[in-house]
């Protein structure tokens, strides 16, 4: 990874040089190049993706990594506010300690794309696949990973070279709790309580309340599995976005932008369709408690069709009979 000879030339004195080499054979040994660091410790500008395995915001029928069929939906969870232009994005029930990106001031809309599935496939008959912030209505033509604030992310807990391999490309991890949530990270100190301690049991899912997760449970508020609401010391509209995800995954953070480089979204990849669900190995096929009760279902079936030929045979043996004593 690292010539000294070649490399000498580039600083500025040998104190220097040796300082940087020092830097290098310790990321020698963790397997991180020094070539894809920035000068905050993360990535450099990483290249475009592949937009054709990305599905966020699509509709229509698609096949999920197992073939098994699905038809996306799109579903517009209300308008987001990002006063500050730093948006948060996290485990919901990890508001405290947020990973934090730049993106434009404003309000924006939060979209979450859904996969349909049969019931025979997930009891839930839906996959929530892709959580949405549109930053502008300028065509999309390249997709990236999102660029986080420095020190937002710690690198050295995430994949030596970014995950499937992407430089910068990094994850959200879920809880056991399974949600994932954008909010304007300004937000989160004037709309929440002084008390980070008590929102679980007070305001996210309070046992003897509606909280965030029971509202989820609805369609009151909007999409099953979704909501967007306002924070509860809101007081110039902070709110936020929530979306039901897996439990303890870590879930892609991608930007998309248009042809002169400009932002159009930032979207979480929850890994239910595209290449990169495959290259992380990171689908899940058919519910274990689909599958069983489609089994019972089938076998059901079976049993009363064999009731009705018994039933039959018994009928036709009589009229046999009948006509023929």
């Amino acid at each position: 990874m690292l010539s000294a000879p070649a490399r000498a030339g580039n600083y500025v004195d040998l104190e220097h040089f040796v300082v940087v080499l020092t830097l290098q054979l310790h990321l020698d040994v963790v397997g991180i190049d020094l070539d894809v660091l920035g000068d905050h410790g993360g990535p450099k500008e990483p290249s475009p993706m592949r937009l054709d395995g990305f599905f966020a915001l699509k509709t229509g029928a698609v096949s999920l990594p197992d073939g098994e069929p699905a038809t996306l939906e799109v579903h517009e969870l209300g308008v987001l506010r990002v006063s500050s232009g730093r948006l948060a994005v996290c485990d919901t029930i990890w508001l405290e300690t947020p990973d934090v990106l730049p993106v434009p001031p404003g309000d924006y809309r939060a979209v979450a794309t859904i996969a349909r599935v049969a019931e025979s496939y997930d009891l839930a008959e839906r996959r929530e696949a892709y959580l949405s912030l549109l930053i502008s209505d300028r065509p999309t033509v390249s997709v990236h990973p999102a660029v986080f604030e420095a020190g937002s992310v710690d690198w050295r807990e995430q994949p030596a070279g970014g995950l499937a391999g992407v430089p910068g490309l990094c994850g959200v991890t879920t809880s056991s709790l399974s949600s994932i949530a954008m909010v304007g990270a300004e937000a989160i100190e004037a709309g929440m309580p002084a008390d980070a301690d008590t929102w679980y049991d007070t305001i996210i899912s309070p046992s003897g309340g509606l909280g965030w997760f029971s509202r989820m449970d609805t369609n009151i508020d909007g999409p099953l599995g979704s909501l967007l609401t306002e924070l509860p010391e809101a007081k110039n509209g902070e709110n936020i976005a929530i979306l039901m995800a897996r439990a303890e995954r870590s879930f892609l953070v991608l930007e998309t932008r248009d042809a002169e480089g400009r932002m159009t979204g930032i979207h979480i990849d929850l890994l239910v369709i595209g290449e990169l669900s495959e290259s992380l190995q990171a689908f899940d096929g058919q519910s274990k408690y689909a599958a069983e009760f489609a089994a019972e279902a089938e076998e059901v079936r079976l049993q009363a069709n064999r009731e009705a030929s018994s039933e039959g045979r018994g009928l036709f043996a009589r009229i046999g009979r009948f006509f023929n004593p």
